[in-house]
């Protein structure tokens, strides 16, 4: 916590499964949260909002009208369905306001081109929500040799260099135990203090 007693908060990139599974990915969020920062994750939702549109694209494309409204109407009631459940939680959650995917991807405009498909694009556009969210620090979960992961942690220097040199850490987990996260994590956090004090003075 700052002096104000307000967490630090910590974006969570990078592969869907790995960022999601705790067992994967080492339990990073607990870890993450254990060392005083409150980590926000993309929903899983995400990633079934994002087939969608690149269904309508390729649909729009060959021009498959017929399938372009078959998933215009699925994902209608998806997002019909995804504001009732927001409603519920109205009030309670920071950071319950997710941008649509054509946001998403606009965010990433000038890294990756949106015919760059894949989690990429993704990471890349979420992160630059989660500054606009007032995040302090950035964390990249993939697994080892993921390419979209990799991608995107190649992306990250010029990435941080335009946007104030904000903490990143990528972590990388192949199923082995690592013994350095804790390590890298604490030095990772004590940056986003630091940030985070930047950001307010």
């Amino acid at each position: 916590m700052n002096g104000d007693g307000e967490k630090p908060v910590v974006g969570v990139v990078g592969e869907i499964y790995t960022r999601a599974n705790k067992f994967a990915n080492e339990n990073a969020v607990r870890k993450i949260e254990t060392l005083g920062g409150e980590a926000w994750l993309p929903p899983i939702g995400e990633w079934l909002l994002y087939v969608n549109y690149t269904a309508k694209v390729r649909a729009r494309y060959l021009k498959r009208y017929m399938n372009f409204l078959e998933v215009y109407l699925t994902e209608r009631q998806q997002k019909k369905l995804e504001h009732h459940l927001e409603q519920i939680f109205q009030g309670s959650l920071k950071n319950l306001c997710e941008p649509g995917i054509a946001e998403t991807i606009a965010y990433a405009n000038g890294y990756l081109d949106p015919s760059f498909e894949g989690e990429a694009i993704l990471s890349i556009g979420k992160s630059k929500d989660f500054i606009h969210k007032g995040a302090s620090g950035l964390v990249n979960i993939m697994p080892f040799t993921c390419m979209p992961g990799t991608v995107v942690n190649a992306l990250f220097k010029r990435f941080r260099e335009e946007h104030d040199n904000i903490p990143f850490i990528n972590l990388v987990y192949d199923g082995q135990e690592q013994t350095n996260t804790r390590t890298r994590l604490e030095a990772f956090m004590y940056q986003v203090r630091q940030f985070q004090k930047y950001r307010r003075s």
